[in-house]
């Protein structure tokens, strides 16, 4: 049975703030995997970013999640997490994966000035190009995909507790 709920979704989505509203409401632990490769590196994301390149961070990033052994977690990967197939399979085994939808223009104003962000990104790629190539793995991927466009934190996080409460996810 799968005992964590893994959120995926762009930089802005509000993977952590909706992360860490969930676990409490679903009496869960939460951990936010951008924080635990700050602790592994002992840098800030963007410098760990700046100091391995773009395929490094993957590589990284891919170790961290394929080192994830937790039960009973909300888990809110970083926005990147997408590409790491065996990443996503891994997480899989013991999570359901939650799409948090948003709309790029909601995005857009939500992240402001994404070269400032930290956002793993090919050289010179805009954010709605990352947004188009992006979309269809995080789709693949999800068990559930929730629309927050019009949602507050509170309304996103009923509506997974009401999904996950019913055991649509058991795995």
């Amino acid at each position: 049975m799968k005992t964590n709920i893994a959120l995926i979704g762009m930089a802005g989505a509000g993977k952590s703030s909706v992360g860490l509203e969930l676990a409490r409401l679903l009496n869960l632990a939460f951990v936010d995997v951008d924080n635990l490769i700050e602790e592994d590196q002992g840098l800030p994301l963007q410098e760990v970013l700046q100091a391995t390149g773009l395929h490094g961070f993957r590589a990284l990033e891919e170790k961290v999640l394929l080192a994830l052994e937790r039960k009973n977690h909300v888990i809110a990967t970083g926005g990147s997490a997408i590409y790491s197939g065996a990443g996503m399979e891994h997480l899989k085994k013991s999570a359901c994966l939650v799409l948090l939808d948003v709309a790029l223009p909601v995005l857009e104003e939500r992240v402001g000035d994404f070269a400032a962000r930290g956002l793993v990104k090919e050289g010179g790629q805009s954010f709605a190009q990352l947004f188009a190539e992006r979309q269809p793995l995080y789709r693949d991927h999800a068990d559930l995909i929730v629309s927050c466009n019009q949602r507050s934190v509170s309304e996103i996080c009923r509506f997974i507790q009401d999904w996950w409460q019913q055991g649509q996810c058991a795995g």
